[in-house]
Order: structure tokens, then C-alpha cells, then sequence
């Protein structure tokens, strides 16, 4: 393992961070914070930071679910129940497809490259940015949550501010 590339990549990804504290302070100082994603996409050489409101995203759970609605009752009437369990109603609060967050790729960052176990580098990295973003940044006290990506999904690995209260 190249330590040096694994460094840099650290190094990239909280130089992203901080510019978005920066901007985040500045730009959008009263933005409420319900939902970060940071993702990295090893084949782009690329990170982004999303930042999402409690609003958009149940706005955007509410499309999602009549969209299914419309699918899963077309399934049942068919009797097609496998196709139909595809699009069944999600009963949360949070959306976490970073596209659509209200601030999608808030900030970004092209990497010198990353490493081959970026993922790992990631986990911490994203710990080490729910904390920076909790006590930097306007959050939603009850709600807030970071999640980063993984080779499975761009929303994976996720820290909520309510699992550290029941700690």
C-alpha cells in the first residue's frame, strides 16, 4: 500500500471539507443541515460533498413513493406480486440519493488519485467530518446524519446523530 497516496487522498478529501465549512458559513449560513453525503467515485479520481434540508428530501420521498404507487399497483393488478414488492412504499424521513439533495456536490474535489482501499480511508474520514460538520455547522439537532458511499451504493455507511445519544 502506498501510504503517500492514501494521504493525499485524506488530505484532499478535508481540504474539500473545510472549503464547504467556508462556503457553507458564508454562502448559506442559515441552511438547516438535516443529511451529508460525501462520496467518492475511484474510477473519476473524484469526491463531492452534498448537504440536504428536512423539506427537499421529504418532497422527495413524497415523489418516490406516488411514483412506486403507480408501478406497484399496476404489478398487483397483474398479479405480478415479485415486480410489485419492487415498489413498495418507503416508510422514512430521509431521502438519500445525493443527486438530489438540495446541494448537490456542494463541493467537489479532483484527487490525484485514490487508492485502492479508499473505503477504509473514507470511514474514517467520514466520522471525523459528521463531528466538524455537528459542531461547526446549523444542523438539525433531532435528525442530522452523515452517510458516504461504497463500492454497493453512493448512500451507505451512515452516522446519526440520534444513535450517539442512546451511546
Amino acid at each position: 500500500m502506498n501510504m503517500t497516496n492514501q494521504n493525499n487522498y485524506v488530505d484532499e478529501l478535508t481540504l474539500m471539507l473545510e472549503n464547504s465549512l467556508k462556503r457553507m458559513k458564508t454562502e448559506k449560513p442559515d441552511f438547516m443541515i438535516f443529511t451529508v453525503s460525501i462520496w467518492t467515485d475511484r474510477n473519476a479520481n473524484a469526491s463531492s460533498i452534498n448537504f440536504d434540508s428536512k423539506n427537499n428530501s421529504l418532497r422527495n420521498i413524497k415523489e418516490s413513493n406516488e411514483y412506486d404507487k403507480k408501478h406497484y399497483d399496476k404489478y398487483v393488478a397483474e398479479g405480478d406480486l415479485e415486480m410489485a414488492e419492487l415498489f413498495k412504499q418507503k416508510e422514512s424521513i430521509r431521502f438519500n440519493n445525493p443527486a438530489n439533495f438540495e446541494l448537490s456536490d456542494f463541493e467537489e474535489i479532483e484527487h490525484s488519485s485514490v487508492p485502492p482501499n479508499w473505503y477504509s480511508s473514507l470511514v474514517k474520514f467520514g466520522k471525523f467530518a459528521f463531528n466538524k460538520i455537528k459542531t461547526e455547522l446549523n444542523i438539525d439537532v433531532e435528525n442530522f446524519e452523515l452517510g458516504i458511499n461504497s463500492t454497493k451504493d453512493w448512500y451507505d455507511k451512515t452516522w446519526n446523530i440520534n444513535e450517539l445519544k442512546s451511546k
